[in-house]
């Protein structure tokens, strides 16, 4: 109960770094207010290895283990077909993703907000990346997606080998230092 008035500010501070008028100065030092804040509610101390532990497919239907990712960096990539910031911003994370993603060693988990399986697998044939099975949606995919603290979609956050949270919001770092990687909060 005393963390939720913490909670509420950072939902507030990270919307307003989510607007494109703000300035790179302004960012950086709210970025800096955010990770101290996130660290204070123990938002960090979630075990994400343990929300990652299972078993992902890629586009040809072949699993792919936690282990498989072994030594890779994460991005937890939420999206969905119906959602228009998704489908202008999809095809800007493939390009980034198959420029960079062997380099980098930098896998991607596509966790979807579709309504149905259908046009779930429809959108995701979009995506060179793996993904977060359908019957796990409801109740694993909710758990990563309040583990980041977003509300809206899309929304990218990037996890560390050693399973750390290095940004829980580079959607908007993708875009403005592509070169950034892995993109980490100051």
């Amino acid at each position: 109960l005393v963390l939720s008035p913490f909670i509420t500010l950072i939902i507030f501070i990270m919307d307003f770094l989510s607007k494109q008028w703000y300035q790179r100065r302004v960012r950086g030092k709210m970025k800096i207010v955010i990770s101290f804040l996130l660290a204070l509610t123990g938002a960090y101390c979630v075990d994400v290895k343990s929300l990652l532990d299972t078993t992902y497919t890629d586009g040809a239907g072949k699993n792919v283990t936690l282990s498989d990712l072994s030594g890779n960096y994460i991005g937890l990539y939420f999206s969905a077909s119906w959602c228009g910031g998704c489908r202008k911003f999809t095809p800007q994370l493939v390009k980034l993703y198959n420029e960079i993603h062997e380099d980098k060693k930098w896998e991607i988990i596509w966790v979807t907000h579709d309504h149905n399986e259908p046009d779930a697998d429809k959108y995701f044939k979009e995506m060179p990346w793996i993904r977060l099975p359908w019957d796990q949606i409801a109740v694993r995919g909710a758990k990563l997606f309040k583990l980041t603290e977003r509300s809206y979609i899309p929304s990218l956050t990037m996890i560390s080998p050693d399973f750390k949270i290095v940004n829980a919001e580079a959607t908007q770092d993708t875009e403005d230092n592509p070169d950034g990687f892995p993109w980490p909060w100051p």
